[in-house]
């Protein structure tokens, strides 16, 4: 999304309307999915545009607005990953991912995502690729982003518990993931990247 209105630069969060930019939103729930109401249009829309100082954002020349991201692809001894339902937009299967926080290393944000999201801690992560990804479009308002995409491979069964952002998790071989409806990076990564992810580490 180019920011194409007077936006803060002042180092705060903002928050402003995807349809009005107005800075009167505020979340609200539809079940266990999560929207945002502007009060100045009163509209209801699935994304706004987030200003905050505490993720990895900028702003390209031509407007652009960019952020920076983690995605988390776990397989089990089966060679089965794992997704889940997210309840946040964008509503679709995903795999562990998120936002990079200032400051952050992308591998620290994976293993972070991995423990805020569904509950596992203490694994060592695979780098798989880093890809600046056009049309992956967020809630806080970025369709671009810098994303890294990372390997967990399970020696032992582990507890699933999906935390944040997410419901029903499930394991996928790559093949039924394709016939599914994946979030645009996690397909963008599984159609480019099958072969690494599928890889025997030893």
């Amino acid at each position: 999304m180019k920011l194409d209105f007077d936006w803060s630069d002042d180092g705060q969060y903002h928050q402003y309307c995807a349809h009005c930019r107005a800075e009167t939103v505020e979340r609200v729930y539809e079940g266990r999915k999560t929207y945002y109401f502007c009060g100045t249009c009163k509209m209801r829309h699935e994304r706004s545009i987030v200003m905050d100082p505490a993720i990895k954002s900028w702003v390209a020349s031509d407007g652009e607005y960019w952020h920076e991201s983690v995605g988390v692809f776990v397989r089990n001894s089966m060679g089965k990953f794992l997704f889940f339902e997210r309840t946040i937009f964008p509503f679709s299967l995903t795999v562990p991912s998120g936002h990079v926080d200032s400051g952050e290393e992308p591998d620290a944000s994976a293993i972070r995502e991995l423990t805020e999201e569904v509950g596992i801690s203490g694994e060592e992560v695979i780098a798989i690729a880093t890809e600046d990804i056009v049309g992956d479009s967020c809630r806080r308002g970025a369709d671009v982003h810098r994303w890294h995409a990372y390997l967990l491979v399970l020696d032992k069964p582990l507890t699933i518990d999906v935390r944040e952002e997410g419901e029903n998790p499930l394991w996928l071989s790559l093949d039924e993931s394709r016939e599914k409806d994946l979030t645009y990076p996690v397909k963008f990564i599984v159609d480019k990247y099958s072969h690494e992810l599928q890889r025997p580490v030893r």
